[in-house]
């Protein structure tokens, strides 16, 4: 038994160095060397959602937004409250023009960390984009009142 235990430390232990030096790498810019720890991580625990979080941004630095969102789309079947997963979804939609799936994946962050206004920002550009102005407006002014003001970027006249 102790020898299972003191095993499953240092599993854990190698998954944890692996994604702190991906971090690292994807940090300084590095994002094939990133894409590769993470990619060691996931082999010695394909049921980590953060190690596919990470791998996404890694996939996104290097524009692979398809990788991005498969990878995305794994962490969160592994973790279903995963907040940030939804949020970079929705961000990866956005940019894509694809504002339909940009506000479900806003809205699955926003049940899952109300208070965070850039998600409000950016489902009510997504919403612009669709011609839904009175909603983007309740968007925007849900960021406002939440003290976030990026009035160049919070209307639909763009």
């Amino acid at each position: 038994m102790k020898i299972i235990l003191i095993s499953l430390i240092i599993w854990f232990q190698a998954v944890d160095n692996l994604l702190d030096k991906g971090y690292e790498q994807y940090d300084q810019g590095e994002f094939t060397e990133a894409v590769k720890s993470f990619n060691t991580a996931i082999e010695i625990d394909p049921n980590n959602a953060e190690s596919y979080f990470l791998r996404a941004m890694s996939y996104q630095g290097m524009a692979l937004s398809k990788l991005a969102v498969a990878d995305l789309e794994k962490a969160i079947v592994l973790k279903t409250d995963y907040a940030e997963a939804f949020q970079q979804l929705g961000y990866i939609y956005l940019v894509g023009q694809a504002p339909v799936l940009a506000i479900e994946a806003f809205d699955k962050a926003i049940l899952l960390t109300p208070k965070v206004a850039e998600l409000y920002i950016n489902r009510g550009s997504a919403q612009c984009m669709l011609g839904h102005l009175e909603k983007a407006a309740q968007d925007y002014q849900k960021a406002q009142k939440m003290g976030i003001s990026y009035a160049a970027y919070m209307n639909c006249d763009q």
